[in-house]
């Protein structure tokens, strides 16, 4: 029998580092900024009557927020990349958008003032790996909220089909996102995945490459991420045990928006 893949890793490259450099540029290269999100329209639907600001984690490049901030939402956005961070501000400037924008770690949040509702679209939140700091995370978006204020974030579950292999799971390479630079550059990510189901935890090897207009590699970097799941059941026990109300899920057992508000009274 085949050597489980888990236990070939052992390596020491970092775990979810931020998206800098040649990674930033291909994530801008391979998302465009105005993209919609799968599960925009349940956040619309959440956010349309919120008054007051709104805070985006892991904002990145500006998408959703700068659509958002467009369509009239009153936004802020934290990432912890200056790259990101960077373009977004590029952008915001093509679209005479002027943003608040906050560079930082958003696991545990600690910025100065409160929000009427804090979201994480796109998964984000899953690159916060471990259940400790999962939990003091959540802790802190309670403290950053509004009483009654709204949290919403996206998270999901592999099938019960891929959960099942487990460990003994492949990693075998294919191409996951390929995009083309306004100057020919062409910037390719080669994905490799495996589950750890005893730690709830996706495995993901990332080889991000950028070719000259001939196809010639200019430069390459090799990233390493840990996705960490809950069931949707799991979560909203979470969200409860950090002292959330109304808490419940949008969405199905495999990719869903889980939604939960401050105490009223909290402040």
């Amino acid at each position: 029998m085949a050597e489980p893949a888990l236990s070939r890793l052992r390596d020491r490259l970092p775990i979810n580092p931020p998206y800098t450099g040649l990674v930033a540029e291909g994530y801008d290269t391979w998302i465009p900024v105005d993209s919609p999100l799968e599960e925009e329209p349940v956040y619309r639907r959440l956010l349309d009557g919120i008054d007051g600001t709104i805070l985006e984690l892991g904002c990145g490049t500006g998408r959703p927020l700068l659509r958002w901030l467009a369509a009239g939402y009153d936004l802020e956005g934290i990432d912890e990349s200056a790259d990101m961070l960077a373009i977004l501000a590029a952008h915001a400037a093509a679209m005479d958008l002027h943003p608040v924008v906050h560079e930082g770690d958003m696991a545990p949040l600690a910025l100065d003032r409160t929000y009427a509702a804090i979201v994480c679209p796109a998964g984000t939140f899953m690159l916060v790996d471990d259940e400790v700091r999962a939990s003091s995370a959540l802790a802190s978006y309670m403290a950053h909220l509004q009483p009654g204020g709204l949290l919403a974030m996206t998270l999901a579950a592999p099938g019960e089909d891929a959960a099942g292999r487990g460990e003994g799971s492949e990693l075998i390479w294919r191409i996951r996102r390929t995009g083309s630079r306004a100057d020919g550059t062409t910037i390719v990510v080669h994905e490799a995945t495996t589950l750890d189901a005893s730690q709830h935890r996706i495995v993901v090897y990332d080889r991000v490459e950028s070719y000259d207009s001939d196809g010639r590699l200019q430069d390459t970097v090799l990233r390493r991420h840990h996705l960490r799941w809950w069931s949707r059941s799991e979560f909203e026990s979470l969200l409860d045990d950090c002292g959330f109300e109304s808490v419940h899920s949008i969405g199905d057992d495999t990719g869903w928006v889980a939604v939960a508000h401050a105490p009223a009274g909290s402040r």
